[in-house]
């Protein structure tokens, strides 16, 4: 794979107070990269999504714990990583949100959304926590 021309970092505390850091660096970065209105709402998304599951569901609770952003700029691309230091999960493992008994459950959509909104999403189950990346390339629209 190219390298990437640019590569910033951001490692904050387990609390969802850091968010909306999360979101305004998420939007600027995308924005100095030439995405669209709508491509830098899914990313807004699916970046605070990521952190959220982070912070909620691996460090439940740990403040302590450090979520570890990387943004990667390359010419036709972001790539969004997040790590987090919990227990890990299996994404065979997460129920399906489209089926009918799992239709009115308060949560259980976000790796869900973030597949529908992304081109590429990968998870690696690390020997301490997860890692999600995610890639949005960007259309001829946002050149």
């Amino acid at each position: 794979m190219i390298e990437p021309f640019k590569v910033e970092t951001l490692r904050i505390s387990s609390s969802t107070d850091e968010l909306n850091r999360v979101d305004t660096l998420t939007e600027d970065i995308a924005r100095s990269m030439g995405f669209d209105d709508s491509a830098r709402a899914d990313l807004g998304i699916c970046v605070t999504e990521a952190v959220n599951n982070a912070i909620v569901h691996a460090h439940k609770g740990h403040a302590e714990l450090p979520v570890d952003i990387r943004f990667e700029r390359y010419a036709d691309c972001l790539r969004v990583s997040v790590r987090d230091y919990g227990a890990g999960f299996e994404i065979a493992g997460l129920a399906d949100p489209t089926r009918p008994e799992n239709l009115l459950k308060a949560t259980g959509r976000g790796v869900h959304l973030i597949r529908a909104l992304m081109d590429e999403v990968e998870v690696h189950v690390l020997d301490v926590g997860a890692e999600v990346v995610m890639t949005k390339r960007r259309r001829n629209s946002d050149l």
